[in-house]
């Protein structure tokens, strides 16, 4: 027997009985918690809650919060074992029910104790022998999934194919469902093989054969993941011209407009933008698809504030190569392309104001200018989709737009 006399002075024997009495008076109103973690002292008490110090070595002390948020330290010494909330219960009821009677009132209070501390599947036995005595008992039945119907009780499983759902994966589906999560996984894994295949084939080039397994490509899963590599700052000229490319290869509109879509970014060197298009304008001539998804992208394109000279001249051929008369509001916008241009010190001259000799002078600091420069690819597709020419005369061609849209003889597409 533990001889405290022999190990603790009186102070210490003192303090030890009311630490130990505060603890087991704590325990004796402590509720069912939805603690994982159980202390078994070793006056006989317990203590459940989290553990907060679970991977301490050489342990003095058991930092535990309970299901109120109290935080208890306890010495390591007044604990005998440490068990999971789960495994006691499960102690105690391995102990215990197979002692007790074979009643509806036994199962009954074994449901919800076992419910109570979390032990489901032990819980749901006993429900089942709550219908061998009641098969009518509205608890028992709701809690296995039964539906009350005016014909009776009805399974869940049973409710939910009569409405043609199917159990898919642990959850019920219709058909359409199953058939659409079971596509967008394959598209998922067939992604993800693209995504590894056109990696490797972009670290291979140059070389002609990763050139030509890319271009032969015409998978619309490999869509996304081409788009991804375009995306990479560090994609070196030929790399991107060759995924461009092979976009525009892939018969499909997504591929077709984000091909689009790219000859429209400045930081693409022109070069390539300028490839990709005359390619692009090569054929929509026979395939009217290119010639709308151009159009559109390239309307869109000379009304951005973020547009450049060069894409402007591009967008601007390219529209009138194709026909893109529905472009022409948009070309008569950029008739005119607002430039800002830097005036170095060196090249500034004094700026007077009033009369005689005195003026002031800007001098030392560079000058930004905004002006308006007249847009010439953009003035020659218009005369090449119009058939008319007003020059750089703005306010001219709208009024000639206007009136040509209003009336009934005049159609742009037909001109």
């Amino acid at each position: 027997m533990y001889n405290e006399r022999s190990t603790l002075s009186p102070n210490n024997r003192f303090m030890y009985r009311s630490l130990l009495l505060f603890f087991v008076i704590s325990f004796m109103w402590l509720p069912i918690l939805s603690a994982t973690t159980v202390l078994l002292l070793k006056d006989g008490g317990t203590l459940e809650g989290e553990l907060l110090n679970p991977d301490e070595v050489n342990r003095k002390w058991y930092k535990v919060q309970t299901a109120e948020g109290l935080e208890i330290s306890l010495d390591a010494r007044l604990v005998e074992r440490v068990q999971s909330r789960e495994r006691t219960a499960l102690m105690e009821y391995n102990r215990d029910a197979p002692l007790t009677e074979n009643t509806l009132e036994t199962h009954l209070l074994w449901a919800k104790w076992c419910h109570e501390r979390q032990l489901f599947d032990q819980s749901k036995l006993h429900w089942q022998q709550v219908l061998e005595f009641e098969p009518d008992h509205g608890d028992a039945r709701r809690i296995l999934g039964y539906t009350e119907t005016p014909g009776g009780w009805e399974s869940l499983s049973k409710t939910h194919e009569s409405r043609g759902l199917i159990l898919d994966r642990g959850r019920w589906r219709t058909k359409y469902e199953i058939e659409v999560a079971n596509f967008l996984e394959r598209q998922t894994q067939t992604e993800q093989q693209w995504r590894r295949t056109v990696s490797e084939l972009c670290r291979r080039l140059p070389m002609p054969q990763a050139e030509a397994e890319l271009l032969a490509i015409r998978d619309p899963a490999a869509i996304v993941p081409i788009a991804e590599l375009l995306q990479r700052g560090s994609l070196y000229p030929h790399a991107r011209l060759v995924l461009l490319r092979t976009l525009m290869q892939i018969p499909d509109v997504k591929a077709l407009r984000i091909a689009v879509e790219w000859t429209t970014r400045p930081e693409v060197p022109e070069e390539i933008r300028k490839t990709c298009i005359e390619e692009l304008v090569r054929r929509a001539g026979t395939q009217p698809e290119i010639r709308a998804i151009m159009t559109a992208v390239y309307r869109g394109a000379l009304l951005s504030k973020e547009i450049d000279e060069g894409t402007v001249r591009l967008t601007a051929e390219a529209l009138a190569n194709i026909g893109g008369r529905e472009a022409v509001p948009e070309l008569i916008e950029v008739l005119y392309l607002t430039v800002t241009q830097t005036i170095m010190p060196e090249q500034q001259q004094g700026y007077s104001f009033g009369g005689g000799s005195t003026g002031f002078s800007a001098g030392g600091r560079p000058i930004r200018n905004t002006v308006q420069v007249p847009n010439q690819p953009a003035l020659t597709a218009l005369r090449q989709l119009t058939g008319v020419d007003f020059g750089f005369d703005q306010a001219a061609w709208r009024n000639w737009y206007r009136e040509a849209y209003r009336s009934p003889v005049m159609n742009l597409r037909r001109h």
